[in-house]
């Protein structure tokens, strides 16, 4: 993805693309900063400027005109609350952050979810979002293509990147050697708003100091920063983490092997994972998700199907690595009885179509718990399914079981469910 500083020369190609005197006026554009107390950025005014509103012929996003644009938090209060639940500090230097060639979608700052403006409809659950949390020196702000089917952000440098890159446009790179953006604390439209300090970049032999620290608060770090630095060094000094006298270390410890996923570790988290650590078990049985290999396979199977305490966390990382060997054992949890029934039943609809195939028959089971069951799953399809087929199906069943169902209390939890759905069914 190329950037230039100049943004009337990355956004010249809409000569080509938009007509002429079609765009916001001058005032238009003033009365909307006013409103929103912020001055909108370089690229995304000119385009404004140039188009008030504009469809892309490549897919289904529909730019708004400036009239229409809002704040995300205020327009998708649900959507970004969802997200801001799960909130954790990021995990990566500032320098590989901001370089967007090499981004992961879900690696984003859930924080600045709620700052965002946002600048398009949904269109196959994503949205296009401007970032005033993050500001480059020549005033672009990053720009997010936010969406629930990738999940995450990806992320681009400017509005003008991403259009750019949405019309396979050409533009002359920037030389920015070291450049970094200006990331905010406070909200946009806050009088002297704060700077968030740069990230200091820890030495390795400062970090592996810290880890043997009497003080459990510096070990704990220490074994956060080494999964931001990775390297053999670094993977040997986590895994003799594994077994620090404080749980929370420990804990830390596994989470940063995840992140790095080195093969030599393998052994040490299944380890921790089984049990024999304590403390750990959850921490590191997610640290596995990063595998793909048949061995923490077989691991993660045996545990999902030995129920207890770590199945739907076993069950859950299997789904995200698409192993659909783990189906038939959470199906089968969706009978288990007793004071402590096996809940992996709760990952089924993570693997979308093959999952609803399987629950499609059970929504009439004679259990009426059962039923509850499996109604829960089929709302999380109609709600969260990324591929649409299954979303609109699951969406019909529910509004179909609540013509026939007969258990009272089932009957109101599916009118809610149905209600909280029809907006992503329409």
């Amino acid at each position: 993805m190329s950037t230039t500083s100049n943004s009337e020369t990355q956004l010249s190609f809409l000569k080509n693309v938009v007509s002429k005197n079609s765009g916001a006026s001058e005032q238009q554009l003033v009365q909307v900063e006013a409103k929103l107390k912020i001055k909108l950025p370089p690229s995304y005014r000119a385009f404004l400027s140039a188009r008030n509103g504009w469809q892309l012929s490549s897919g289904n996003l529909f730019l708004r005109a400036v009239e229409n644009i809002r704040w995300f938090r205020k327009e998708h209060k649900d959507w970004y609350e969802a997200y801001q639940m799960t909130a954790e500090p990021l995990c990566v230097f500032e320098k590989d952050y901001f370089d967007y060639t090499k981004q992961d979608c879900a690696v984003f700052d859930i924080k600045h979810l709620a700052q965002t403006l946002c600048i398009s409809e949904i269109a196959d659950d994503a949205v296009l979002l401007l970032n005033p949390m993050v500001v480059w020196p020549d005033g672009e702000w990053e720009t997010w293509c936010f969406s629930n089917s990738s999940p995450g952000a990806t992320r681009y440098r400017s509005f003008a990147d991403w259009i750019n890159d949405k019309l396979n446009q050409s533009s002359e790179p920037l030389q920015n050697s070291g450049e970094l953006p200006t990331v905010y604390l406070d909200a946009p439209g806050k009088e002297n708003r704060r700077i968030r300090p740069r990230q200091k970049v820890p030495v390795l032999e400062q970090v592996l100091k810290k880890l043997k620290s009497p003080k459990e608060p510096e070990r704990t770090k220490a074994a956060d920063q080494l999964g931001w630095l990775g390297g053999k060094q670094a993977v040997d000094a986590l895994i003799g983490a594994l077994t620090d006298p404080e749980w929370y270390v420990r804990w830390h410890a596994a989470s940063s092997l995840g992140l790095l996923h080195s093969p030599e570790a393998i052994e040490a988290l299944i380890k921790a994972a089984d049990g024999s650590l304590g403390g750990v078990n959850t921490s590191a049985i997610d640290a596995l998700k990063s595998y793909n290999d048949e061995r923490t396979a077989q691991f993660l199977l045996k545990t999902l199907e030995g129920g207890g305490d770590n199945a739907s966390q076993a069950g859950y990382v299997l789904s995200q690595r698409g192993d659909i060997r783990a189906i038939k054992p959470m199906l089968d949890s969706i009978f288990s009885k007793g004071e402590n029934p096996n809940s992996s039943w709760h990952n089924l609809p993570e693997f979308e179509g093959a999952g609803y195939e399987v629950l499609e028959p059970l929504m009439v089971h004679a259990d009426v718990e059962i039923r509850r069951r499996v109604e829960k799953c089929m709302s999380s399809f109609a709600h969260h399914a990324k591929d649409k087929s299954v979303r609109r199906k699951a969406f019909e069943l529910l509004k179909q079981r609540l013509a026939s169902e007969t258990d009272l209390e089932l009957r109101k939890v599916l009118e809610i469910d149905i209600q909280i759905c029809a907006p992503k069914n329409k």
